[in-house]
């Protein structure tokens, strides 16, 4: 008996293990067996919060572990929550569209994979300064509290967030 992709995903949340990506029916004999090797996989690892089997996520690379900040910009802001990030993940040319006239700037460039990817939007200076310093964040440095780059003058709210995870880094 196959296991439905709805089977599949209640097991997978139940095990805590959400970065399986295979799309498995009972025609696919080959998918069914990833599943079976992938499920097992998150079974044994889920618990400690790991990620699942990186062949069976739909050849992106990625590692056995958890990086908390690896979806969180530099300057502290959440990849995931970036309409260009949203975008790019979803191939939604609408959203796209719509930032690029927020932002004033041409649709067609408007693709990010996240800050920390090789397609990421932007190179800021925030950006190199962190990466020549070796921080997963602005929050983490400790010269944040003088840093006068622009970022923080033209965008206030992302100062004021880089100042709560300082907070809550420290604590």
């Amino acid at each position: 008996m196959f296991i439905t992709v709805i089977e599949r995903d209640a097991i997978m949340e139940s095990e805590k293990c959400s970065r399986v990506n295979i799309e498995c029916s009972s025609h696919d004999r080959r998918g069914f067996l990833r599943l079976g090797a992938c499920t097992g996989i998150g079974l044994a690892i889920g618990q400690a919060g790991l990620s699942c089997c990186p062949r069976c996520t739909g050849g992106e690379e990625e590692k056995l572990g958890v990086d908390e900040f690896a979806m969180v910009a530099y300057c502290c802001l959440e990849c995931d929550k970036c309409e260009v990030y949203i975008a790019t993940k979803n191939n939604d040319d609408e959203l796209r569209a719509k930032v690029a006239k927020q932002w004033k700037m041409d649709m067609e460039k408007l693709y990010c994979d996240g800050c920390k990817s090789e397609n990421a939007l932007f190179n800021c200076d925030a950006k190199k300064c962190a990466v020549a310093r070796d921080l997963p964040t602005c929050a983490h440095c400790d010269d944040f509290p003088t840093c006068d780059k622009e970022i923080w003058t033209k965008w206030p709210e992302l100062k004021k967030k880089t100042e709560e995870m300082r907070r809550r880094l420290r604590s």
